[in-house]
């Protein structure tokens, strides 16, 4: 989770931190259906309306199961502790119905 100016930036450092996904069978199936060039591009970044709004984007394409691989930001390591932290309980809060 980020504020939501800053998703470009942490689409742009995912795919930085992530670019071996390229590689991984799942992430060339995702980059093959639809418009995503790069990892960074299927991120759900932003703040929690933008993130919800991603994670429905995928549950109204078909996704039954989804791995959320968070990516924390922040410029030290008690940032991205935190940042991860915040992330991840926000995410544990969730239903789709």
């Amino acid at each position: 989770m980020c504020a939501s100016h800053e998703a470009d930036d942490a689409r742009a450092y995912a795919s930085d931190v992530l670019g071996h996904a390229d590689f991984s069978p799942n992430y060339v199936r995702l980059l093959e259906h639809g418009d995503a060039e790069d990892v960074g591009d299927t991120m759900a970044a932003g703040d929690e309306s933008c993130i919800l709004g991603r994670l429905r984007r995928y549950r109204d394409a078909g996704v039954t199961d989804l791995a959320a691989r968070v990516v924390p930001l922040g410029d030290d390591k008690k940032a991205r502790g935190e940042s991860r932290c915040r992330t991840e309980e926000f995410l544990a809060s969730l239903r789709l119905d």
